[in-house]
């Protein structure tokens, strides 16, 4: 019997989704609008006070150990949580560099680190690969989506094809990024919505509608897209997840 009659048409249940966003856009507020949700809360990030209910966390994860012990918790023990929040992955860029650094006391910074040559950096690379696979694990085999948070930076893209131009993008180094914008079903990014007001001749202000706006479809001013057929922006309404009647 051949091995493709095994094959299935079967989508992964679970979803994997990237929430980046600048300063007061509602990055963790929306993460928390998904069901049920085990927050793992990194140094500097919290939960803003009118998110209710709160969701559930063991305090700041500071260390990789006690990173891996609540993934693999989530793996292997019995619970009720349908959604992991990892608040923020700039975060974890951070404690990762500080894990290595305790590690190689020598190394004045992470590209001395592990002897140099780059040695420091694929470290912390391969810790959010890492992060990543046991993410997959949790979508396979315990059917929980996992919403990661990103602080937002702006970097510079040069296209062999056309003139180079800046993008929103991920606070992260560039070896760091693929997790979690290259095999994910949303990257999603978190923005205010503004209206340019000035008369025509001179320089135009940006106000603020008040209003966020989430874009997940391929936009060359922001790193964003999605695997679930959206094209057009989503209004954020305060507590109500913007991806509810796409998931």
């Amino acid at each position: 019997m051949s091995i493709l009659s095994k094959a299935t048409t079967n989508r992964t249940c679970g979803h994997v989704i990237t929430l980046v966003g600048t300063p007061g856009t509602g990055k963790t507020s929306t993460a928390c609008t998904f069901p049920e949700p085990y927050l793992i809360r990194t140094q500097g990030e919290d939960v803003p006070r009118d998110v209710n209910p709160v969701p559930a966390s063991l305090g700041i994860t500071d260390t990789t150990d006690f990173l891996w012990q609540q993934l693999t918790a989530l793996l292997q023990d019995e619970h009720d949580y349908q959604t992991l929040i990892i608040d923020s992955v700039t975060g974890l860029e951070s404690m990762f560099i500080q894990d290595i650094l305790r590690q190689d006391t020598k190394a004045k910074g992470i590209n001395q680190a592990l002897g140099g040559y780059g040695a420091g950096p694929a470290a912390v690379a391969a810790n959010h690969m890492r992060v990543r696979k046991a993410v997959e694990l949790l979508r396979t085999k315990r059917n929980m989506n996992t919403v990661f948070v990103a602080h937002a930076d702006i970097g510079r893209i040069d296209p062999p094809d056309s003139e180079g131009f800046n993008q929103y993008t991920l606070r992260l180094a560039n070896k760091s990024m693929a997790p979690y914008t290259d095999s994910v079903d949303v990257v999603g990014f978190l923005r205010q919505a503004t209206i340019l007001r000035g008369d025509e001749g001179e320089t135009k202000k940006a106000i603020g509608t008040g209003e966020i706006i989430l874009t997940s479809y391929l936009n060359p001013a922001f790193v964003s897209k999605n695997r679930l057929g959206l094209k057009e922006d989503i209004t954020v309404v305060q507590g109500e997840n913007p991806l509810a009647a796409y998931l």
